[in-house]
């Protein structure tokens, strides 16, 4: 994957790496949707990294698709927030920035 900094990368299936981010912020996502999630799988992302990563994922949630907005920076103290979530989307839904 090779996308200048600052922009938005192509979609891409979900790795190891991707799905562990999800886990990581499990708790936040229901947090902030008000569900619980057994299923809870990452299909596919995009990745924009400036000077932190961002990403968006999109996670299967049961009969329900989720987008995740996701930052991670890199700096001496990791930290990693979801700033958004999105619901109620289709398999074929394209990832696309949000706020």
């Amino acid at each position: 994957m090779n996308v200048p900094p600052g922009e938005w990368s192509d979609t891409y299936p979900a790795t190891d790496d991707i799905q562990k981010i999800c886990d990581q912020v499990k708790r936040n996502v229901e947090a902030k949707t008000g569900g619980v999630y057994d299923e809870y799988k990452a299909f596919f992302y995009r990745v924009k990294t400036t000077e932190m990563k961002q990403y968006i994922i999109k996670v299967n949630v049961g009969n329900d698709y989720l987008h995740l907005w996701v930052i991670r920076t890199v700096s001496v103290t990791p930290t990693i927030e979801v700033p958004g979530v999105q619901q109620r989307h289709k398999w074929n839904d394209l990832l696309k920035p949000f706020d």
